[in-house]
C-alpha cells in the first residue's frame, strides 16, 4: 500500500482556510483537505462536483440532529497525514488517512475528554450535493435522490438503508462510496442527499473499556466506483479488497446441498446417531447446535422476574442445553454450565437479567459469547465462549463432521447488554440505545466468538454455518441501538463460512434476497423452502418449483425438510409429507440441482457486465474466467428476454460456447455492439440458468 504523498499548496479557499492537502484514491477521485481538517472539496474524473454543506468530521449527541464540527489541524509526519482535531462537545478526534490503490483509508480514534460514560455519533461527510444522483439503496432498487426523497436512513420507511455499510452514490460518469470494513464493526447510519454523502458511527464511551478507555476506534474507505454498475462496482470493490471474509470454499459448497442433513448432538454426552439421516452412505455429516443460554426442565418458567429467582433456578435446574441433560446433582458439565451462564448473562439498563422469555418450561438469556471474557481472571471463570470452542476442536476429533449448524444465530445476538464488568474485555466499541446509554451489541460478542472460530478452523478445517443472517425487526427487543428499528447480520455474516434461514412459501419479488446475497459475498447461503411437517402444508410440485427457482436465482441452495426426501421404508417415512419418491418431483430436482452447485461453486458476483431488457425479470452473474453463469429470474417475465453480454469486460475472445443447463431451452445468439445478445425463452417460475464457456 501506497503512503500518501502530501500535495503542498498556498492557495486559498474562500479566504479562509489554507488548502493542506490533496489526497487521491488512484482512480480518479481526489480530496481538498483544509488546514483545519475540513473536506473543501471533491474532485472525480478530472471534474470538480458541486459541493454541499460542511465536509469532513462532525459529532452529535444522542437524539440529537444538530451536526457539531470537530476542527484542528493536519500534520504530516514520517510521509504520513494526520489529523488532529476537537470539538466544543468536549470529545477529540485523531486520524490518519492513507492512499491506497482504489481508495483513500481513514483510519483514528473517538477520546471523551469529559470522564464520564457517554453515547457520541461521529460522523463523516463527504461534500458533494447529491441531488440527482442514483442511490444504491438494494442491489436491484437504486432511486434517485431528490430534495424530497433523499438517500436518508429513515430507518422506518426505508429500513435497507442501515443495513449495508457500504453508502454509494453514482451517476453515467461515475460514482462514489464509502465502506466499514468487515473487521471494524459498529453501528451505523447511512446517508446522502443536498449535504453530502456521509456514514454516522454510533459510538458508547466509558472509562471501564479497559482495552480503550473512553475511547472508540474506527476505519472506513472512500473510493470511485463504476457510473455503470454504481452499488454493484461498490460491492465488488469490497469483496476483493477482504476476500478473508467472502472466500469460497468448495469442498463444503459441494457437500451442502438441498436437504437437512444434521446431527443432532444438542448436548456434550449425546450419543451419535444417523438414524434421521436422508443418505445412509454418508460418512461426513452437519452438526447442529445454538448459540443459547437455555436452562430446562422447570415447572415455574412463565413466573420468574428477579434475579434472585432466575439465580435459583440456574441453581436447581438439572438440563442446561448443550452442556447437560437431567445431569446428576454431582455433574461437573452441570456445575461448569451453571457458572458459565451466570458470568455471561446480559444485563438490562436497571441491572436485572436479560431474557428471551419462556417456553417448554424453559428460560432463554441473551448472553455475551466474547472468548475474552473474564480471560484475566485467576482461577478461570468458566463462560460460555469456552464450551462453543471446545465443543467444536471436540467434533473435528471426532473426525466425522464437514461442519456445524448454529441455530438462531441472528436473533438471539439482536440484544444490548449493559453489565458494565463485561465492558472491560470487548475488542470492538461500545454503542448506546436510543436513550444514549453506553451499552455492548451481542452481535458484536457473537462476532468476537465466531472471529476466533473461524480463526481457529483455518487450522482444522471444520466449516461454520450459522442461522438467522438476514433482516430482522425489533418488536421482541426491550432496548434498542441508536438510530435503529430494523437490524441485518451483515458484520457477523462475515466471520462466518455460509448462511442459512428458514424460508417460506410466500410469493418472493424481485430483489427479494438482495440482502441476503449482500451480506455473504460469494459464500454459500441456503434457503429453506419451508418447514413443510411443522407447517403442515404439503410439498406440492408448484411449490417446490417457486422454491427452487427464486433461490436458484440468487445461486442459493433450497433445502427442504427430511421427510420429503426419505423413501418408503425409511425411519420417519410420511406418504403424506415424502413425496421425493414421485417421479415429477424427483426430475426437478435433477434439473435444478447440477445447474446450482456449479453457479455456487462459481461464485456470485455483483457486477454483471450484462445487461438484460425487461424490468420483469433480474439479471445475475457467477464466476470468473473460462466458466462464467448467467441467471435470468422473474415470478411474471415475458414470454422471452434479451440479454446482452460485455465481451470484452468477461474476457471472450472469441464467440462462446453458450448453453442454458436447466431446461435446456434454445437461445438465439446475435453478434451485439459490446458482444452478443441472447434472445431467452421465459416460462413462469423458472430460472434460466445459462452457462458461457
Amino acid at each position: 500500500m501506497k503512503r500518501v504523498s502530501l500535495s503542498m499548496a498556498v492557495v486559498f479557499l474562500f479566504g479562509v482556510s489554507a488548502l493542506a492537502a490533496t489526497v487521491s484514491d488512484q482512480a480518479g477521485l481526489k480530496l481538498e483537505l483544509e488546514d483545519t481538517g475540513n473536506i473543501a472539496g471533491v474532485e472525480l474524473g478530472g471534474v470538480k462536483l458541486p459541493k454541499g454543506s460542511l465536509g469532513g468530521f462532525y459529532l452529535m449527541e444522542p437524539n440529537s440532529a444538530k451536526k457539531i464540527p470537530v476542527t484542528g489541524k493536519v500534520v504530516s509526519k514520517d510521509g504520513k497525514l494526520q489529523l488532529l482535531l476537537t470539538s466544543p462537545l468536549q470529545a477529540a478526534v485523531s486520524a490518519e488517512i492513507t492512499e491506497g490503490q482504489g481508495f483513500i483509508e481513514v483510519a483514528g480514534m473517538l477520546e471523551d475528554l469529559t470522564g464520564r460514560d457517554r453515547g457520541l455519533w461521529l460522523g463523516f461527510n463527504l461534500p458533494v450535493n447529491t441531488t440527482g444522483w442514483k442511490w444504491g439503496k438494494t442491489l436491484s432498487v437504486h432511486p434517485e435522490i431528490t430534495q424530497t426523497e433523499p438517500g436518508y436512513a429513515n430507518v422506518k420507511k426505508e429500513s435497507n438503508n442501515n443495513m449495508v455499510p457500504i453508502p454509494s452514490v453514482w451517476m453515467e460518469k461515475g460514482g462514489i462510496a464509502l465502506c466499514i470494513p468487515p473487521n471494524d464493526p459498529c453501528v451505523f447510519e447511512v446517508g446522502a442527499d443536498a449535504e453530502g454523502l456521509r456514514i454516522q458511527m454510533a459510538f458508547g464511551l466509558s472509562k471501564d473499556t479497559k482495552k480503550f478507555p473512553s475511547k472508540a476506534s474506527f476505519r472506513f474507505r472512500i473510493y470511485s466506483i463504476d457510473g455503470t454498475w454504481g452499488f454493484r462496482d461498490a460491492l465488488a470493490k469490497y469483496y476483493e479488497w477482504y476476500p478473508d471474509y467472502y472466500h469460497i470454499d468448495p469442498k463444503v459448497m459441494s457437500f451442502l446441498g438441498h436437504h437437512h442433513d444434521w446431527i443432532r448432538m444438542n448436548f456434550v454426552n449425546e450419543e451419535f446417531k444417523t438414524d434421521r439421516q436422508i443418505d445412509p452412505n454418508l460418512k461426513e455429516y452437519l452438526a447442529y447446535t445454538k448459540t443459547s443460554a437455555r436452562i430446562q426442565g422447570l415447572s415455574n418458567a412463565d413466573s420468574l422476574e428477579t434475579n434472585a429467582q432466575f439465580l435459583d433456578a440456574i441453581a436447581t435446574t438439572d438440563t442446561i442445553q448443550h452442556y447437560e441433560k437431567k445431569g446428576a446433582t454431582d455433574s461437573k458439565l452441570l456445575s461448569e454450565g451453571r457458572t458459565a451462564l451466570i458470568n455471561s448473562i446480559c444485563y438490562n439498563p436497571d441491572g436485572t437479567f436479560g431474557r428471551f422469555g419462556t417456553s417448554d418450561g424453559g428460560v432463554d438469556f441473551p448472553h455475551n459469547c466474547d472468548p475474552d471474557l473474564f480471560a484475566d481472571k485467576t482461577p478461570h471463570y468458566p463462560v460460555y465462549a469456552d464450551m462453543y470452542l471446545r465443543k467444536a476442536v471436540d467434533l473435528g476429533k471426532m473426525g466425522k463432521f464437514v461442519g456445524i449448524h448454529w441455530d438462531r444465530l441472528g436473533g438471539w445476538s439482536n440484544f444490548l447488554n449493559y453489565r458494565h464488568e463485561h465492558f472491560a474485555y470487548i475488542d470492538h466499541p461500545l454503542t448506546f440505545d436510543q436513550d444514549g446509554r453506553p451499552c455492548i451489541q451481542t452481535q458484536f460478542t457473537n462476532y468476537e466468538m465466531f472471529d476466533a472460530y473461524r480463526l481457529l478452523l483455518k487450522q482444522g478445517g471444520l466449516f461454520h454455518e450459522a442461522a438467522g443472517m438476514k433482516d430482522f425487526g425489533w418488536g421482541k427487543i426491550p432496548n434498542k441501538p441508536a438510530g435503529q428499528e430494523r437490524t441485518g447480520m451483515f458484520f457477523l455474516s462475515s466471520v462466518v463460512a455460509g448462511g442459512w434461514q428458514e424460508g417460506s412459501f410466500k410469493p418472493i419479488e424481485l430483489g427479494g434476497f438482495d440482502f441476503e446475497r449482500m451480506v455473504m459475498g460469494r459464500k454459500s447461503y441456503r434457503i429453506s423452502s419451508g418447514n413443510i411437517p411443522s407447517h403442515n402444508e404439503s410439498p406440492t410440485l408448484e411449490v417446490i418449483k417457486n422454491a427452487l427457482a427464486k433461490t436458484t436465482a440468487y445461486g442459493f441452495a433450497c433445502p427442504v425438510q427430511v421427510l420429503y426426501f426419505y423413501p418408503p421404508g425409511h425411519p420417519g417415512y410420511d406418504e403424506d409429507y415424502s413425496w421425493y419418491t414421485k417421479p415429477e418431483h424427483k426430475a426437478l430436482w435433477d434439473k435444478y440441482e447440477p445447474a446450482n452447485l456449479a453457479i455456487r461453486l462459481a461464485g456470485w458476483e455483483p457486477v454483471t457486465y450484462a445487461t438484460v431488457n425487461s424490468q420483469a425479470v433480474q439479471l445475475q452473474r457467477f464466476g470468473k474466467g473460462d466458466n462464467i453463469y448467467l441467471t435470468v429470474w422473474g415470478p411474471n417475465p415475458p414470454s422471452s428476454v434479451e440479454i446482452e453480454i460485455d465481451a470484452a469486460k468477461l474476457g471472450l475472445k472469441a464467440k462462446p460456447t453458450i448453453s442454458e443447463m436447466v431446461a435446456d431451452v434454445p437461445m438465439k445468439v446475435t453478434p451485439s455492439p459490446k458482444g452478443w445478445t441472447l434472445t431467452v425463452p421465459m416460462e413462469k417460475d423458472m430460472t434460466r440458468v445459462i452457462k458461457i464457456n
